[in-house]
């Protein structure tokens, strides 16, 4: 394994093409895969391939990949990968696929992080491969997609690159969540839509939640946004501000999807799309304080749920007054210590 320690991975492309790519979901799940893989590599690759993965870690000592897609790997590196659930360690289950969200594995589980895997020591010694990043779209359901990039050498992240990738990362979750849903339910995009809008956030049609005076505006809003961003002078401004622009969630509750109409019309879907978790609190509650137990910080939830950082902070004081317990602090160990087993 290589030695040296280096920086941030270099971006080369525009990442927006990755939140994009996650809301594709009108195509089949490899090329939806393949369109999120596609714009990982074209930012973040290093010329040794990319790959993803579906898994369900609900149980750590169980970890299960659902779906393995790759974009340039060597077969037996492939091949490698596809059967390594069963060879990681619950511990390590627990710091990279639960409570990992955008970094390396040598930050993660340390400088000698392959020395208890002999898989991880078998991609090293014949691919090349020194350390990988990984980006873990996540929520707390703990179904997500982990997005993995092999790197030549050690390598670390800095605060502003994590929160750039984590931003990402929740609309890869969001699109993600998307596609179960529509695969369960045997539904097209417009099935279900709470609310049907054109570019410009002339609303076309509401119902259910959708039709409250505040939700509209938040969606025409929203809309707006996602328009602006199809130009080239605003995505030509610094990356983060446009990635700022497009949260993951509007008003907690939606996610807008493009659609096409056979005249060629250009429409937004708004499908409901928060995580659905259960409990003993109420559903915004458990999702806030779900994503708090994932490790992800206020200004994260605020932007993963599209809700306020003063809101988050609410429903996350509620949740530990609920459960009598004093803090923030005391309510993530709380959560933590039940979460994946």
């Amino acid at each position: 394994m290589g030695s040296r320690r280096a920086g941030d991975p270099k971006v080369k492309a525009d990442p927006l093409q990755v939140i994009e790519a996650a809301y594709a979901i009108d195509r089949p799940l490899d090329t939806w895969l393949g369109g999120v893989l596609e714009g990982v590599e074209a930012c973040l690759g290093e010329g040794l391939g990319v790959w993803s993965v579906l898994y369900d870690a609900r149980d750590a000592t169980q970890l299960r990949f659902q779906k393995l897609a790759q974009r340039g790997l060597d077969p037996q590196h492939a091949a490698l990968i596809s059967g390594a659930a069963s060879s990681v360690a619950p511990s390590q289950v627990k710091k990279t696929f639960v409570f990992g969200a955008c970094g390396t594995l040598s930050e993660s589980l340390g400088r000698t992080w392959s020395k208890g895997n002999a898989v991880a020591r078998q991609i090293g010694a014949g691919f090349g491969v020194g350390d990988a990043l990984g980006i873990n779209a996540t929520d707390p359901t703990l179904r997500g997609c982990m997005l993995a990039v092999p790197l030549r050498r050690r390598k670390s992240t800095s605060r502003a690159f994590k929160a750039r990738w984590s931003r990402v990362a929740a609309h890869v979750a969001a699109g993600h969540r998307l596609l179960r849903q529509l695969d369960a339910t045997s539904q097209r995009v417009l099935d279900g839509a709470e609310a049907i809008l054109d570019p410009d956030g002339t609303l076309q049609h509401a119902e259910r939640a959708a039709q409250r005076p505040a939700a509209r505006a938040a969606l025409r809003g929203a809309a707006v946004a996602l328009d602006r961003l199809r130009t080239r002078a605003v995505r030509a401004r610094d990356a983060d501000t446009s990635i700022e622009l497009w949260k993951g969630l509007v008003g907690g509750r939606w996610s807008l999807v493009e659609h096409f109409e056979r005249d060629g019309r250009r429409l937004l879907i708004a499908r409901r799309n928060d995580p659905q978790v259960g409990g003993g609190l109420t559903l915004r509650e458990l999702q806030v304080a779900g994503f708090a137990a994932l490790g992800h910080s206020n200004k994260l939830i605020s932007y993963e749920l599209g809700l306020t950082e003063s809101t988050v902070a609410t429903h996350l004081m509620r949740a530990a007054r609920h459960l009598k317990l004093p803090s923030r602090a005391a309510l993530v160990r709380h959560l933590r210590s039940n979460l994946s087993r």
